[in-house]
This record gives structure tokens, sequence and C-alpha cells, in this order.
């Protein structure tokens, strides 16, 4: 049911985005040409940033689950080890805080006290987090479990092998540090290029005339109004896709991405509308 909410809540905002959208090409474009670019920010952004920020707070979830699950799994070791059996372990460990696993963790020790089986409840556990790493590692133990295999010995090395993965992404979050600043400053080139193309050169170049550029099929002189539909287009495709790359280099996934990509896309969007309303 919660789920089905936080949609709701994507649904009202982009359908709201859009009706200011539609508003605007409909009523604002040719009415009050200066407030176009204005509108279009005021409902791109309530189109796609709650959206976004809903889709992302999700993977931030997700990514904590899996950062606290590896505390979890060393803790469950510790106190196995210390004599406790496992419905003790889990139990003693359901009273810590897990953050936004902690719910999962008091589910998983409350089934087992109810008598549920170690590896159902525990699959049970691993489908709730939503979460591949901890479904992996999941299987994992259920299988060393099925063959009787020592579980503490068992969990020290899934916690051992998750700090490994855990350590290899910070490490290839800071390498590519220097590619992400670049991947920015790129596209504010980018944007800075079609800024002068828009407000400098074609625009002298249309004042000169038929001299310097060719007429188009309908004899017309191109105008900088003619490409600023192109040039907008041109600046959401590569500040989308732009905003993908990056997240996907940064820390594995296109839904990171979108962060970047809706602020470079703001951010594009804006400095070439205003630049041109300013030096036209």
């Amino acid at each position: 049911m919660k789920f089905k909410f936080k949609h709701t809540q994507e649904v009202i905002f982009i359908g709201t985005g859009l009706i200011i959208l539609g508003f605007n090409f409909l009523y604002i474009m040719d009415a009050y040409p200066i407030l176009f670019p204005v509108f279009n920010m005021v409902g791109g952004i309530i189109a796609s940033v709650p959206a976004v920020w809903l889709l992302y707070s999700r993977y931030r979830v997700s990514k904590q689950i899996e950062q606290q699950f590896i505390v979890f799994i060393r803790d469950v070791s510790d106190s196995i080890k210390s004599g406790m059996t496992l419905p003790m372990a889990l139990n003693h460990c359901s009273k810590r805080d897990y953050l936004e696993l902690s719910k999962h963790v008091r589910r998983l020790a409350s089934q087992m006290e109810w008598g549920i089986p170690f590896k159902k409840a525990l699959s049970t556990f691993a489908n709730n987090t939503h979460s591949s790493l901890v479904g992996r590692a999941v299987a994992t133990i259920i299988a060393t479990y099925k063959i009787g295999g020592k579980i503490s010995d068992t969990l020290d090395a899934v916690s051992k092998s998750l700090v490994t993965i855990n350590k290899i992404k910070k490490e290839r979050t800071t390498a590519i540090y220097s590619q992400i600043v670049t991947s920015y400053i790129i596209f504010f080139v980018f944007i800075g290029i079609l800024v002068i193309l828009q407000v400098f050169l074609i625009p002298n170049l249309a004042i000169q005339g038929e001299d310097i550029l060719s007429l188009n099929d309908e004899g017309e002189v191109p105008t900088p109004e003619m490409f600023s539909g192109s040039f907008t287009a041109f600046i959401v495709i590569q500040g989308f896709f732009a905003g993908l790359a990056t997240g996907k280099m940064a820390e594995g996934s296109l839904v990171a991405g979108l962060k970047h990509s809706l602020l470079l896309i703001i951010i594009g969007y804006g400095i070439f509308n205003f630049a041109t309303i300013i030096f036209q």
C-alpha cells in the first residue's frame, strides 16, 4: 500500500507539470514569448524533480540497507561465536539500530521465534529488502546452511566479501571524480558554444542576408528563432545522457544518474534561454 502511494505522488506531480507545460505551449508561447522559458522550467521542475527525488530516495534506502547488512551479518556472527544459538543471535541483534534495515531484522527475528524455518525466513528477509546484493549474500548463506556448514564461518566469509565489494565501489567513485568534473565542464562548454551561436553568430550572419547565408526551402534567410528549438533539444538530450553516464560511472546505477541529468538539463536550459533573452 505504501508503494502504491509513492507512485500516486509521482503521478500527481508529473500530471501537474504536464498541465503547466501544455498551458504554456497553448497560451503563453505566442502571447508572452518572454515568459515561455520560465513556464517551461517551472513545469519541467514540477514534473521531474519530485519523481526523480522519490526514485533516488528509494535508491539511497537500498544502498543504506546494503551497508547496514554488512554490520548486521558481522554482529550475528560475533553473537554466535560468543555461544548464542542462531535464534538467540538474531533476537539479540534485532534490538540494535540498523537504520532502514532494522524493521527487516526485527521481522526476521520474529519469524524465527514463531518457528518459521530459517531458510524460508531468510528468503523472505532478502525479498523484502529489494536488494540484489543482499539477495546474493542470503543465497550463499542458505546454500551453506543446507549442506550443514558452520554458519558463523559462512557469515564471516560473506561479511568480508561484502566489505571488499563496498571498498571497491568507494575506490571507483574516488578514482573517477576527476572524470565527473570533466564531464560537467564539457557540458557547460557545449552550452557556451550554443549560446554564442544563438546570440552572436547566427544573428550577425542573418543581418548580412543572402550574400552570406543561402536561402532555405521557403526562400527565407535563417534566423535565430529557427535554431532555438533545435538547440534546446540538443541541451535536453545531451544533459540527460551525460547525467546517466555520470551516475553510472560514479555509483554504478542509472537511477543515481538521474539527479545529474536533472541538474544538467535545468541549468543548461536556464543558461541558454536567459542568455538569449538578455542579449537579444
